[in-house]
């Protein structure tokens, strides 16, 4: 996805993260918190070089991506490298990265830790759970916006 994109991506999931109560609808908010951390993650990636921001997106195969196809609505899967996160290291990035988008990065690691006794297991959301992944989105989504920002991009 270009970056633009991703940061459309990010706007709409805090839209519906903000209509959310973290402890209540702990599963969609979470869902929306990962989405837009990676969103915010995909633009950074994209602004520093790591990644290409080609017209393509990311699927849950291994470096099989989608693009657009002859027709409108349809799609053609490609090979590609270097192209868009669906999880932070997944796939992993080769490239040297700023300081500021590893820290971004090890934010997201925790989203990636509470997911499975949260959201596939039977974890007890507790408020200090909701503040650690709060935190945690606010600190990666804050770094991204800045790396963003620094490539010379209007961020919102």
């Amino acid at each position: 996805m270009k970056i633009d994109a991703h940061l459309e991506k990010l706007r709409n999931t805090e839209s519906v993260r903000r209509r959310l109560d973290p402890k209540a609808d702990y599963e969609l908010w979470y869902w929306m918190t990962l989405t837009g951390g990676t969103a915010a993650i995909n633009a950074a990636l994209h602004s520093v070089g790591a990644t290409d921001d080609g017209d393509y997106w990311c699927t849950q195969a291994p470096d099989i991506y989608l693009g657009p196809g002859k027709k409108p609505g349809e799609f053609t899967p490609s090979f590609r490298r270097r192209a868009d996160i669906i999880h932070v290291h997944m796939p992993d990035v080769s490239a040297k990265l700023p300081p500021e988008l590893d820290e971004a990065i090890r934010a997201m690691d925790v989203l990636e830790e509470v997911r499975d006794p949260y959201i596939r297991g039977d974890a007890i959301v507790t408020q200090e759970v909701v503040d650690r992944v709060d935190g945690a989105y606010r600190k990666a989504v804050e770094l991204a916006r800045e790396i963003v920002a620094k490539s010379g991009r209007a961020v919102a």
